[in-house]
């Protein structure tokens, strides 16, 4: 557990390097409209690779598929960095590899976490869980900063870096790391099929929570934007200005080392300041608590839309940043209620699909920002917000009402 750890602080260091920045890269290549085609196109991939991956992890096990998927993606981005070399420019054949290293992504998440189910017990896994998620985080605060400062002048060398740390990932997977999963699903089981799309069906007649999926995707799209639109319109908006003085002279910044300096500055705050928010806000309602929390929110990413000076961009993010923190564990607590023990898998399986809506609506708004100017982003930003608030204090009142009812059947 402790290899697999170090093998994905390094993978996730490398790939944060460069993936939140190539909405910039195609649009500065190939144009908005069409750069928001192609990440809907990879949205898709990357949803047939996890759906994949996990169908065949409990067939063929886990190691196997981790290490086909490590090589693969080594392959790929070395492919890629050809394409994007000192002796070639090719952005639509680019895109063309991208399809294969999102798929092998794809398949890697759920083959990676199902490895990790595996070597922990219910007690440990909360722990193992919490660790990496701060690996993840710190890893994306590092590769933010270093990513906006190397991605626009050594591209070609970040491609060169994620293709070797992604090739050694995959040689460390194959000597070190024990196969986790052996069982095998018998292939003349024809029923399973059947007895999933049942399960499904279960969730998907559950009217509280579908609505509460709805809720979630209006929240998410907003975040989904700052690797989106926000990131193209800081781009191309923000010259090159002051932001911190240095001795006799001062620190520049222009739109994409914005970009990585926001980005840092929200995973640092989610590390450090997880455990404050929580304490400030444990004595009030949830409800309170999600007024207080998706407002600021909401108002924090409209503002990076609105605003052009780098000092209240980092004021902006910080709003948005700690009314994430605020409603994130009233959302997991809702969650927790409304997944009942006999259908949890099913109804945590469908909740994980609001990241891919949300990652469509944000390729969505690319081509959409190419006809309409930012300001009016920015009103949709706080209409979506607002109506994701909305409907998140509805589904608190009716699951409060439910509880109410619950209690005097009780008594009764």
């Amino acid at each position: 557990m402790k290899i697999r750890m170090v093998t994905q602080f390094f993978s996730q260091f490398a790939h944060l390097m460069v993936m939140p920045f190539l909405t910039v890269y195609f649009a500065r290549k190939v144009g908005e409209s069409t750069t928001g085609l192609m990440l809907i196109s990879l949205v898709f991939v990357g949803i047939a690779g996890g759906l994949l991956g996990g169908y065949f992890s409990d067939r063929w096990g886990r190691k196997k598929l981790m290490v086909y998927a490590e090589a693969g993606s080594a392959i790929a981005f070395l492919i890629i960095a050809i394409f994007n070399s000192p002796w070639f420019d090719m952005p639509y054949m680019t895109y063309a590899v991208f399809i294969f290293s999102m798929f092998f992504g794809g398949v890697l998440g759920p083959v990676s976490q199902a490895m990790v189910l595996d070597v922990t017990t219910e007690e440990s896994r909360r722990y193992v869980f919490t660790l990496l998620y701060w690996v993840t985080n710190l890893s994306s605060a590092l590769a933010g900063i270093i990513g906006a400062i190397l991605f626009q002048q050594y591209l070609f060398e970040l491609f060169i870096g994620i293709s070797v740390v992604s090739l050694v990932s995959a040689v460390i997977t194959q000597l070190f790391i024990s196969e986790t999963h052996t069982k095998t699903i018998p292939q003349q089981d024809v029923t399973q099929p059947v007895s999933m799309l049942k399960n499904y069906q279960v969730v998907f007649l559950d009217k509280l929570f579908l609505a509460f999926l709805l809720a979630g995707i209006c929240i998410l799209s907003l975040e989904e934007q700052l690797t989106n639109f926000i990131a193209i319109h800081l781009a191309d908006t923000i010259e090159s200005q002051p932001l911190i003085p240095w001795g006799g002279e001062t620190i520049e910044v222009d739109g994409v080392h914005m970009l990585g300096i926001l980005r840092s500055e929200n995973t640092l705050i989610v590390v450090f300041a997880t455990g404050l928010i929580a304490w400030a806000v444990k004595k009030l309602s949830d409800r309170l608590v999600l007024w207080v929390g998706l407002s600021i929110y909401t108002i924090g990413y409209a503002c990076l839309t609105w605003l052009g000076q780098p000092w209240l961009l980092l004021v902006a993010m910080v709003a948005a940043t700690v009314g994430e923190l605020m409603y994130i564990p009233v959302r997991q607590s809702m969650l927790g209620k409304l997944a009942p023990d006999s259908a949890r898998s099913s109804y945590l399986a469908v909740h994980q699909f609001i990241y891919y809506i949300a990652m469509l609506i944000g390729a969505v708004d690319i081509m959409l920002s190419s006809i309409v100017p930012a300001w009016v982003m920015g009103v949709k930003y706080v209409i979506v917000g607002g109506l994701g608030l909305f409907i998140f204090i509805m589904v608190n009142k009716r699951m409060e009402e439910k509880k109410v009812i619950e209690r005097i059947k009780m008594i009764d």
